[in-house]
């Protein structure tokens, strides 16, 4: 049964949307639940202690307990509330307050769990670094380490999986807390699930669950369970999936584990859709929308919307799936728009830079130790030949120095003028293709131009002469030669203007000859490729010129995803809709950081071409997520 409350348009939209029972196959019943309002998760006992306490340290104490609470549950605003409520206290630096810099640590790891639920995972990074470089290992190992664990899992869910290795590498091999080793083997279970290595994943996964068998701890017993399920529908094991996701649905509502139980609804929906089973995908994963949504989980709204898009995109639903993508563009820029990634970026670079300091000046002190020691025995040894060599050592110290500095100053001097020849032949090689770029698009012009004017111009001029001269009432036998010769005057005129627009834009449909270079580009590669367009009668009566342009830019999008995105598959659609031409091109290739793009001639190119026809190019990419392009063209009323 769907429980609903609180804002009467979420309750309106599931309600015109979801269907309220389905049955599976083995005739069990399947309970999605929505909920209009956060869940009430915390003891009152807590609340009633915060109100009755006015001494300081105990607030503090109290205060990281509920923002705790909140974060078991998924309760990503409560717990940034929290955590700024006890950075708060830290801040006025109160002499009541003892132990500050372990409330620092509380706060900063309440910020970063919050954020980190909410989808915020830059604001998450900056609370984890600055709170382990403000924590003393030695003095609050406990918070220490907690930091850590949630920088790395953050490093997980950005898809920077070497940094988050290498930190759970290091906690499994010095930690002996059973959590640690259990959340450290799960997370590296995660990481070489998502690199699809399900054998090996697997084994992290089983370590897990054996380490958990005798602990109490019931929310990272059902991540594993749900992970299970996720390896069987990847296994196409759909029933063992089922089983999986609907025992952790049970079992999170139960405990009250909300994002757990939504994100088992979001995977249920998603083998649906594989199935093809859309009536209850639409129902899953719009209850999971709804609860992301009340949560301000933003990072799930992503994924809920893009599992939503292609539910509808299978199910032949164009129109949906465009509203869809727009719907995760504004997502996408909202989450942009809260993060202050220069910043946040400083500060993992003062946090790594900090790292490598200590680590090489724990090799200096290392380093000075042991030297120390050999020049103290060799001073002992051989006194008496360090006075003889006291004037020859420094000179012959000085040669091999100027000699070092000779020969590195020729090496420089070659390895720059190497340099220098490549950059040229680089340029230059820029130079030639984006002359004999320019120089076919010039040539396509012209010939359309000429063509248009000897068909419209030359060619009406002649057919005009022909109609005069069948309009004389003299029938001569002159008359009759004129005639056929300016009919075939005309007839010529004819063929060299089609002849000038390339012929396979008018001789086949459009639609056919995309789909035959899909065609040949899945055979000379490994990629799958997917290409649908609607309605095809209109796209296939687009304008030739517009034609011709769409399918050099179909052909730059296609060659730039082979060169640089070592992508495993890519979808093109197509789609028309009040007079709006949309290409929608997406694959799921290695990204990049939006803000680092440079520029190359594909591109460029791509975007003069957009800008003659007046149209919109848009981007979307993380890395390790792949990257979505999406172009608009407006239509000239026929």
């Amino acid at each position: 049964m769907i429980i609903v409350q609180g804002n009467r348009s979420i309750v309106c939209a599931i309600a015109a949307t979801i269907l309220f029972h389905f049955i599976t196959n083995a005739q069990e019943s399947v309970r999605f639940q929505a909920y209009g309002h956060t869940p009430d998760v915390i003891n009152d006992s807590l609340y009633k202690a915060l109100m009755n306490t006015s001494e300081t340290n105990e607030r503090a104490n109290l205060l990281y307990h509920i923002g705790n609470e909140h974060q078991k549950h998924g309760n990503g605003d409560s717990t940034i509330y929290y955590g700024n409520l006890i950075n708060g206290l830290v801040s006025l630096k109160s002499k009541e307050l003892k132990n500050i810099q372990l409330n620092k640590a509380r706060g900063q790891l309440l910020l970063g769990k919050g954020n980190y639920l909410n989808g915020l995972l830059d604001e998450a990074l900056k609370a984890y670094i600055e709170g382990t470089s403000q924590t003393n290992f030695s003095e609050y190992e406990k918070e220490h380490i907690n930091l850590k664990m949630g920088l790395a899992e953050t490093y997980v869910q950005k898809g920077s999986y070497e940094e988050a290795k290498v930190i759970f590498s290091e906690l499994l091999q010095n930690s002996t807390d059973n959590t640690i080793r259990a959340r450290s083997n799960f997370y590296l279970g995660t990481i070489t699930l998502q690199r699809e290595d399900i054998g090996l994943a697997k084994k992290y996964f089983e370590s897990t669950k054996t380490i958990l068998s005798d602990m109490d701890s019931p929310r990272l017993k059902l991540w594993v369970n749900l992970s299970f399920g996720r390896l069987a529908a990847m296994e196409n094991k759909n029933d063992h999936a089922f089983t999986f996701f609907e025992n952790t649905m049970a079992d999170a509502l139960d405990q009250k584990y909300f994002d757990i139980y939504t994100e088992a609804v979001l995977d249920y929906g998603k083998v649906c859709t594989k199935l093809e089973q859309f009536q209850m995908a639409e129902m899953a994963l719009s209850m999971a929308y709804a609860n992301a949504m009340q949560w301000n989980r933003l990072e799930l709204q992503k994924k809920i919307i893009n599992s939503l898009r292609i539910t509808y995109q299978k199910k032949g639903d164009f129109e949906n799936a465009y509203n869809l993508m727009t719907q995760y563009l504004r997502v996408s820029n909202q989450i942009l728009e809260q993060q202050n990634s220069k910043a946040i970026k400083e500060i993992e670079i003062k946090y790594q830079t900090l790292q490598k300091e200590n680590q090489i000046y724990e090799l200096k002190e290392e380093q000075l130790a042991k030297q120390s020691e050999i020049e103290r025995q060799k001073t002992i040894k051989k006194a008496f030949l360090y006075g003889f060599l006291v004037l020859l050592v420094p000179i012959i110290a000085l040669l091999f120095v100027y000699y070092q500095k000779l020969q590195t100053q020729s090496q420089l001097n070659q390895q720059q003028e190497e340099l220098n020849s490549q950059k040229i032949a680089s340029l230059l090689s820029s130079q030639e293709l984006e002359l004999a770029r320019a120089s076919l698009d010039a040539q396509q012009e012209e010939r359309y131009r000429i063509a248009k004017q000897l068909h419209d111009s030359i060619g009406g001029n002649l057919a005009g002469i022909k109609l005069q001269l069948a309009n004389l009432k003299e029938d001569t036998k002159f008359q009759k030669e004129v005639m056929a010769q300016v009919n075939d005057t005309y007839e010529l005129v004819r063929d060299i203007s089609h002849d000038l627009v390339p012929k396979k834009f008018n001789q086949n449909a459009f639609i056919s000859l995309l789909e035959n270079y899909i065609n040949q580009l899945e055979k000379n590669s490994e990629i799958e490729i997917s290409f649908s367009a609607h309605p095809k009668e209109t796209v296939n009566d687009l304008e030739p010129k517009l034609k011709v342009e769409l399918y050099q830019i179909i052909q730059e999008l296609f060659t730039n995803t082979i060169k640089h995105a070592e992508a495993n598959s890519v979808e093109a659609h197509l789609n028309i809709h009040d007079g709006l031409f949309q290409l929608i091109f997406e694959d799921d290739g290695k990204g990049f950081e939006l803000e680092n793009l440079r520029k190359g001639i594909g591109l460029k190119n791509i975007e003069n071409r957009l800008h003659n026809l007046n149209a919109r190019l848009m981007l979307d990419s993380t890395p390790n997520r792949g990257t979505v392009v999406t172009i608009e063209i407006p239509l000239k009323d026929s």
